[in-house]
C-alpha cells in the first residue's frame, strides 16, 4: 500500500520535541499506536476534537516523520510508521512506544516533560555542551551565547524536565533512564 505525503516534512529535533510535548498530539499518537489506520474523523470523535483541530494536530505529527498518511477519496488514514527520509523518526517513535509500554499510566506525562525540556534550540545547545562534561554557568553562557536571564530561564526548564542538575557551581546532564530521554540524548 502506497502512502502519500501530505504537507512538507519539518523534522528538526527541537520542533519534534515541541510536537511531542502537546497533550492532544500525544493522545492522538497513542490512539494510532493502539489502533493504526484510523481516519481523522474517527480520531476526532474518539478524542472529542473538531475535525479541523484533529487534522491539524495529525499533520503536525506527520510533518515530523512520525506518521504516514494515506488519502482515500475524502478520507485520510494515519499509521504510526516513521518516514524513512527522517533519520530521527524511527528511534523517537520506538522510544515513545517503549515509554507507554513501561509506564502505561504516567507515560504520557513523562513524554511531555522530557520533550518540553528540549523544545527550544537553545536548550538543545545547552544539553549538547553539558554532554561533554560538567561546566559552570558562566562558561556555558559563553559557549551557547545566551544572555544571563535567558540562560537561567532555560536552566530552570531543563532542570524541571529532568535534563540537567546542579552540583555546587557546576551544571551537568542528569542521569535519566526513560527510553525517550535516552533516545534524544543519543540523537544530540
Amino acid at each position: 500500500m502506497k502512502r502519500e505525503f501530505i504537507g512538507p516534512l519539518n523534522p528538526t529535533l527541537w520542533r519534534t520535541c515541541r510536537i511531542l510535548s502537546g497533550k492532544t498530539r500525544l493522545a492522538l499518537l497513542r490512539r494510532l499506536l493502539q489502533e493504526p489506520g484510523q481516519t481523522v474523523t474517527q480520531l476526532a470523535k474518539a478524542e472529542g476534537l473538531s475535525l479541523p483541530r484533529a487534522s491539524q494536530e495529525l499533520r503536525r505529527l506527520h510533518s515530523r516523520g512520525l506518521l504516514q498518511a494515506e488519502r482515500i477519496g475524502a478520507f485520510v488514514r494515519y499509521w504510526p510508521q516513521p518516514d524513512p527520509q527522517v533519520s530521527t523518526a524511527k528511534p523517537i517513535l520506538q522510544a515513545v512506544r517503549d515509554m507507554w509500554d513501561r509506564f502505561p499510566l504516567e507515560g504520557e506525562a513523562h513524554i511531555q516533560s522530557i520533550a518540553e525540556g528540549l523544545s527550544y534550540p537553545r536548550r538543545i545547545d545547552m544539553v549538547r555542551e553539558l554532554k561533554k562534561g560538567a561546566i559552570g554557568g558562566a562558561a556555558l553562557q559563553a559557549a551557547v551565547r545566551l544572555p544571563t536571564v535567558s540562560l537561567w530561564r532555560h536552566f530552570r526548564a531543563l532542570q524541571q524536565s529532568g535534563w540537567v542538575e546542579r552540583e555546587g557551581r557546576l551544571w551537568r546532564v542528569a542521569p535519566n533512564d526513560y527510553p525517550l530521554a535516552e533516545c534524544l540524548m543519543n540523537l544530540l
